[in-house]
């Protein structure tokens, strides 16, 4: 009995003490001031077994598809510079003033390998809290999803000059911008489907 009291004494204390801690406005928030030691890997590790833990629930419910597919692959090129080179760079193509703000540093995608098809599945259908990840399951198919990984299994093994013979084949312009074939036509902006601007365009009529 008495064990039990003072393990239950211990958790009083230990919830106390967190409470204290995260009402004492003593842990930096700033993007500019990186976690570490044990703060970064908590995160770090929670985060990992988080997504390792999640993408194992869909082994046997989700079928990878053929990620060797050229047009899926293309799909993806499409995808990925539209929006992801802006955070994670593409080859020859530097990570942007956006992405270097980032806290934690989004990995640069064309230098390393890419995580199990399953697990970059869900991080990019799911994205991740507190990182600037975002869901991308909110705006687009599973198939599409598919495509972005198709090309991030394709992606680190491209030159500059190869990633850039993609993006001309596919007719895109620079990293970030819509691309012809997934701009909103004249009806969609009529029945209030939004766009966004880059930062600090000037007011104007659509």
């Amino acid at each position: 009995m008495k064990t039990v009291l003072k393990l239950l004494g211990l958790l009083v204390v230990i919830l106390l003490a967190s409470l204290l801690f995260i009402f004492s406005g003593v842990y930096n928030v700033a993007a500019s001031n990186p976690d570490s030691g044990l703060i970064a890997w908590a995160l770090e590790t929670t985060q990992h077994r988080s997504v390792h833990r999640a993408s194992e629930s869909l082994e046997g419910t989700v079928q990878i598809p053929k990620l060797d597919d050229a047009e899926r692959v293309r799909t993806g090129l499409v995808h990925y510079h539209e929006m992801c080179v802006t955070c994670h760079g593409a080859p020859g193509i530097k990570v942007s003033e956006i992405g270097q703000g980032l806290n934690p540093f989004p990995p640069e995608l064309a230098r390393g390998g890419a995580d199990e098809p399953l697990e970059t599945f869900w991080i990019v259908k799911n994205g991740i809290k507190m990182t600037g990840m975002p869901s991308f399951g909110v705006t687009h198919t599973d198939d599409e999803v598919w495509a972005i990984v198709a090309f991030l299994n394709r992606l680190p093994k491209l030159s500059p000059e190869e990633y850039q013979a993609m993006v001309k084949e596919a007719g895109l312009g620079a990293p970030g911008v819509e691309s012809e074939e997934h701009e909103h036509g004249e009806g969609e902006a009529a029945e209030g489907h939004p766009h966004t601007h880059p930062p600090g365009t000037p007011p104007h009529q659509d």
